[in-house]
């Protein structure tokens, strides 16, 4: 439209004032895909001027068609401001000259009419495929964010059940060959076949977890029976002692005061901390495992004594089972502090001892 205007003023001997209005108008139409309300502006701003200098029907009639372009992309005060100029423009236009044919102005406010309702139909097109593209990027987020879920749930089962399970297992095989002890040896193959069939379990646990979603619910309140953090200390030290590390075990007395969540979270940061030594420590002079309960806290310290000449590396390789244990208890006001002691190796955790509420 632009290079046809200019057409024409070249042909006609050079640019009028009409030329030039025509010019800015055609510019300001291709504006609306970058600049709306600046285009609505400009258009209403040389409608006006075409109008009251030539006082003809077709400033009027470009009026009435871009209101179409102002509907479907300004805002309501625009397209209301856009409205109001071309009612009054074409009643000064139709009082003040004979531009407008017998039923001009009908035809003016039926093509401004008609350009009003494709221009809202563009916009509500629009704002429904923004909706469903917003939808769908929740939907997205929300499956993306499943999916993450499942596979930490699925990653927590394999570390904290079957890879703990396993450790037992290859600990004792190892030490079969060494034990000339008929006691000791017994002890290493009744944990080789406990921790075989747990492992079992807990494949099969994982398997259905694979399958059916809707069962780790129920895995989950089944959950509640693991949560005595005296009873699995004391089974952990036995673990320990059975290994050949010598363990003490403190516990407290009277019951602990933490909800069922937090002292589960406590049991699998234990579980982990033992696995770590019998991985990655199994010559460890002496251990100890503490659960005390005191300023409003629950408390879990594991400490190991490494073998003579050898370095603290408990934690070599636990990168992951720390950082979720740290995440658990995180979960219920806790913390997880774990690194090098003087001789060996050193966790501790903490939970509020009253059960957290979620509001």
């Amino acid at each position: 439209m632009i290079c046809i205007a200019v057409g024409f003023s070249l042909a006609a001997g050079g640019p009028r004032r009409d030329d030039v209005l025509s010019l800015v108008l055609y510019a300001a139409v291709a504006m609306f895909v970058w600049q709306p309300l600046t285009a609505a502006i400009v258009v209403m701003l040389v409608c006006t001027l075409g109008a009251v200098f030539s006082g003809g029907g077709g400033d009027l009639l470009e009026l009435a068609i871009t209101l179409g372009l102002v509907a479907a992309t300004c805002t309501w005060w625009v397209i209301v401001a856009h409205v109001v100029l071309l009612g009054i423009l074409t009643v000064g236009v139709s009082i003040d000259g004979s531009a407008l044919s017998s039923g001009g102005v009908y035809g003016i406010a039926g093509i401004a009419a008609i350009a009003l309702l494709i221009g809202i139909a563009f916009r509500l097109v629009a704002a429904r495929e923004a909706a469903l593209v917003s939808e769908r990027s929740r939907a997205v987020e929300d499956l993306e964010a499943l999916a993450k879920e499942q596979q930490e749930r699925i990653a927590d089962e394999l570390h904290d059940g079957i890879a703990h399970d396993l450790t037992l297992v290859l600990f004792h095989a190892r030490a079969l060959p060494k034990q000339t002890d008929d006691e000791a040896r017994g002890t290493s193959l009744a944990t080789i076949e406990s921790a075989a069939e747990k492992a079992l379990v807990n494949i099969q646990s994982l398997l259905t977890l694979l399958r059916d979603t809707t069962s780790v619910s129920s895995t989950d309140d089944d959950a509640e029976d693991d949560s005595d953090i005296v009873g699995a200390a004391r089974s952990l030290g036995d673990l320990l002692n059975n290994a050949g590390i010598p363990t003490t075990v403190s516990t407290p007395s009277t019951p602990l005061d933490a909800g069922s969540p937090a002292r589960r979270a406590l049991v699998e940061t234990a579980t982990e901390a033992v696995t770590n030594i019998l991985k990655h420590a199994p010559g460890s002079r002496r251990a100890s495992i503490e659960v005390h309960s005191r300023s409003g806290t629950v408390a879990l310290v594991v400490e190991n004594v490494a073998p003579s000449g050898a370095g603290a590396t408990t934690g070599r390789g636990g990168g992951r089972g720390l950082r979720r244990a740290r995440e658990r208890l995180a979960q219920h006001g806790g913390e997880l502090t774990a690194g090098p002691a003087a001789d060996g190796w050193l966790l501790r955790a903490t939970v509020s001892a009253e059960p957290r509420t979620t509001s």
